[in-house]
């Protein structure tokens, strides 16, 4: 199976960044404006083209030196043939951000979502009625994507690994992991069952209420 894992910044509703929803843990670039570009990963949208609603995901990318580098598809299990390839299909993306006790953890994801190698943009209509363009560099169709509800992203069973802590696999300094490692597999069985067998509430369709 590809999997891929991104870690973005801490919200509930991930609608849109308001006062009702405020980003936390999303470095700089979050403190210094008051949203990152995944504040919309969970919002469904109906393009016209399009016969189905979809989200749009964004996860940062590591950059060197200010430059941003490209996500590394190829490093997906399963697409080393894919180097040169502008996308790969087909990816269960999950989404993780910190946690209320500070450890990082499952918040969501996207089944059969494509992954783009490098950032795409669409505009986004904000409540005020301006629109603003937004990168991104997943896509899914909202049918396949579940926000789990912010009180069950607590529960031990969506918690995920550090690099730092287990010394073997996880989360390094990067906002994407690709868990090849031997060492991810146990973790992955069983997280992969959690996800199979979730038939709980799915927060895609909230919003936060507006005051």
């Amino acid at each position: 199976m590809k999997i891929l894992f991104c870690k973005v910044s801490s919200m509930k509703y991930y609608k849109g960044a308001c006062k009702q929803d405020i980003p936390s843990y999303g470095g700089k670039f979050v403190e210094q404006n008051g949203y990152g570009y995944e504040e919309f990963n969970f919002l469904p949208i109906q393009l016209e083209n399009r016969q189905e609603p979809e989200c749009f995901g964004f996860v940062e990318p590591k950059s060197h030196r200010g430059v941003r580098n490209t996500l590394h598809i190829e490093k997906i299990q399963g697409c080393t043939a894919l180097s040169k390839e502008p996308y790969v299909d087909d990816v269960l993306v999950i989404w993780c951000a910190k946690g209320e006790r500070g450890t990082t953890t499952v918040v969501g994801w996207y089944q059969h979502a494509t992954v783009w190698r490098n950032l795409r943009e669409r505009t986004v209509v904000m409540d005020n009625g301006t629109e603003k363009k937004r990168e991104y560099n997943v896509c899914a169709l909202a049918r396949d994507c579940v926000l789990l509800p912010y009180g069950e992203r607590n529960r031990h069973i969506w918690s995920v690994p550090a690099a730092s802590y287990t010394k073997s696999c996880g989360f390094g300094q990067s906002m994407v992991w690709y868990p090849t490692e031997p060492e991810a597999q146990n973790f992955l069985t069983g997280l992969l069952h959690y996800i199979e067998q979730y038939n709980g509430e799915n927060w895609l369709e909230q919003y936060p209420e507006k005051r």
